[in-house]
């Protein structure tokens, strides 16, 4: 016996099936960072440091929560794309907040002459990052991606310590499920941490 489906059956199958491949479907959140160079720094070897100080550790925020979206990026992991200025790209994928701050600031330091690492092994200062504010959400039909950081350069031994901070927001209209979402926060990245001061670096 033959099945027929009429027209609005296959309606509300197209649209089933269209809003699992969408909507909450889970696609990882890729942040694409493109360092600025900025003012060049004295060359050297730098020790950085990165420490998580958000009061709310979640990457998504209660909106985008609420609605099954960023599924992935729920457990606090983010793929990283770092385009160079000489055109190389380089990809991590499944980072901590943490670790793609890390990975940026260091490729920003690079820019600048300036290269970072975990140790102290022939560092003229060190390098401390501060995570205050990161996370992606969902509002009045936006996604939004908020950074703010801050820096502390100094040196074991010195009274002088060189602060600066910086914030990024980044906003893309959110079409369907998780579209957006990857521009929003690929903004603020990179706004955020390009607009970071190692000018003190200089003093050392």
């Amino acid at each position: 016996m033959k099945k027929y489906f009429t027209p609005m059956l296959l309606t509300l199958l197209l649209a089933v099936v269209l809003s699992g491949c969408v909507v909450g479907g889970g696609k990882p959140l890729n942040v694409a960072f493109k360092p600025q160079g900025g003012l060049s720094l004295q060359p050297g070897n730098v020790q950085l440091l990165v420490f998580d100080n958000r009061r709310d550790l979640n990457l998504v925020g209660p909106e985008a929560t609420s609605s099954d979206l960023l599924k992935e990026s729920q457990a606090g992991r983010i793929d990283l794309t770092t385009t160079l200025p000489n055109g190389n790209t380089i990809a991590l994928s499944h980072l901590t907040v943490q670790a793609l701050v890390y990975e940026a600031v260091k490729y920003k330091l690079a820019t600048q002459g300036i290269t970072a690492g975990p140790d102290t092994t022939g560092a003229k200062a060190r390098v401390a990052i501060y995570i205050t504010e990161f996370s992606i959400d969902v509002e009045s039909g936006d996604y939004v991606g908020r950074v703010a950081l801050q820096s502390v350069i100094d040196r074991p031994g010195l009274t002088t310590v060189y602060r600066s901070s910086a914030i990024g927001q980044g906003s893309k209209f959110k079409l369907v499920g998780d579209m957006g979402s990857e521009v929003a926060m690929s903004d603020a990245v990179t706004i955020c941490v390009n607009n970071l001061d190692f000018s003190g670096l200089n003093s050392f």
